[in-house]
């Protein structure tokens, strides 16, 4: 796969995040068929497409909830469940 497939993936990963956190701050409903276009070449729009398809509720929540690294979810956890499973 080329570098320009990658950006294009990677670019629909990123837009369709951006849609839903929008969405979900204006409380309007999500439609994750409804894809923007990307790019007028096939191939493009296509990688686009597999990125945007490619987020996951898992993705989303972990926007919401402002985790962006690993120690970001532990760090919530133990607030969570008032504990250190560090050791």
């Amino acid at each position: 796969m080329g570098s320009n497939w990658d950006w294009s993936r990677q670019q629909g990963r990123r837009k369709r995040i951006e849609a839903e956190l929008a969405a979900h701050k204006l409380s309007l409903p999500f439609n994750k068929d409804a894809i923007p276009i990307h790019s007028l070449d096939g191939t493009m729009q296509s990688q686009f497409e597999h990125g945007w398809y490619s987020v996951t509720a898992v993705d989303i929540q972990s926007r919401l909830n402002g985790d962006t690294t690993y120690h970001d979810v532990s760090r919530r956890l133990d607030k969570q469940f008032g504990e250190s499973r560090n050791g």
